[in-house]
């Protein structure tokens, strides 16, 4: 089943998918931007010579570990950009493809139109009425008419 949406809808939709990105882009940076210092901090924490040796592995481990959190959300990231961009894609291969169906519809074919049973017996009544008149205005009937007369 098929449900079929109005123009506004659509748009609205859009409209807040695109807010919907636009937030989780700007949320995205600021995450990246955390951790980034945070990686920084443990670096500087792990060679830092006033860090006791049982903690500076600890360090080295955050720094590992914030590494790995900051390369899934850009992974996250890039993944969400290419379904933005598949979206987009898709949406031009559909507009162009309605597109090249209208043009080769309306260059190579007549559209045929059925009428109404009602519009068909009607048209067929006039024309048998118009059948009937020029029967009757024929010339031929009227020089048959008149010879017939004559001779």
């Amino acid at each position: 089943m098929q449900v079929v949406m109005d123009e506004d809808e659509v748009r609205e939709e859009s409209e807040v998918k695109n807010n919907i990105n636009a937030w989780r882009q700007s949320e995205r940076k600021v995450m990246i931007e955390t951790v980034q210092d945070l990686i920084q901090t443990s670096h500087k924490y792990a060679k830092s010579q006033y860090t006791p040796n049982a903690q500076r592995v600890r360090w080295t481990k955050l720094a590992g570990q914030l590494i790995w959190y900051k390369d899934q959300i850009l992974k996250n990231f890039s993944l969400e950009a290419m379904t933005i961009q598949l979206e987009a894609l898709q949406k031009r291969m559909e507009e162009s493809e309605g597109e090249r169906q209208r043009q080769s519809v309306s260059r190579n074919y007549q559209t045929i139109v059925f009428r109404k049973p009602e519009e068909r017996k009607a048209e067929e009544a006039r024309n048998a009425e118009t059948s009937k008149a020029s029967k009757s205005d024929d010339p031929e009937d009227a020089t048959g008419a008149v010879s017939g007369a004559v001779g």
